[in-house]
């Protein structure tokens, strides 16, 4: 069994131009985690979760590596964080994005077993499905990582269980 068998395939997507208030409000009302960004084409760039809204509620000083451990100092007002949550919401997403080098995803012939492993790694719950178009072809062409779907961790386990019962 592959991952296509379980991937979603009707999937919410952002915009690179799509502000970071417009896609909590989706995340929001379709209690979904994590949103593709895809450019023309399906061209997948990259994902916006809460995760990664939530790490930039933090004070700068907390957010780079080796920061302040003790936020003891910060407000814990609601209304403070309220207009940092504001400020934040006026962001493209496409300037919020997770880093690059810290994401995983598979094709849609990885193996069951193998997406277990990938989600057990990843910093996230959910992975994108990407077929990777023009690879091997062309030195010279840019490979194109065309997003075909998104697997949660909780379409592996409901796939598990329903086939149990």
């Amino acid at each position: 069994m592959t991952v296509e068998s379980i991937m979603s395939c009707r999937l919410e997507k952002l915009k690179p131009t799509d502000n970071a208030s417009y896609a909590f409000r989706l995340m929001h009302s379709r209690q979904i985690r994590n949103l593709p960004v895809v450019g023309d084409d399906n061209q997948f760039i990259g994902l916006f979760g809460i995760r990664r809204l939530i790490h930039l509620m933090l004070p700068k000083a907390a957010q780079i590596k080796f920061g302040l451990r003790d936020l003891s100092f910060m407000p814990d007002e609601l209304g403070e964080l309220h207009h940092r949550l504001v400020d934040i919401g006026q962001t493209p997403v496409i300037e919020l994005l997770e880093p690059n080098k810290d994401l995983v995803f598979c094709k849609p012939s990885t193996p069951f077993p193998e997406v277990l492993e990938l989600l057990d790694k990843s910093a996230d719950t959910s992975l994108p499905i990407i077929v990777v178009d023009g690879y091997g072809n062309n030195k010279n062409k840019k490979n194109n990582k065309r997003l075909v779907g998104m697997v949660s961790a909780w379409d592996v386990l409901e796939k598990i269980v329903l086939n149990c019962l």
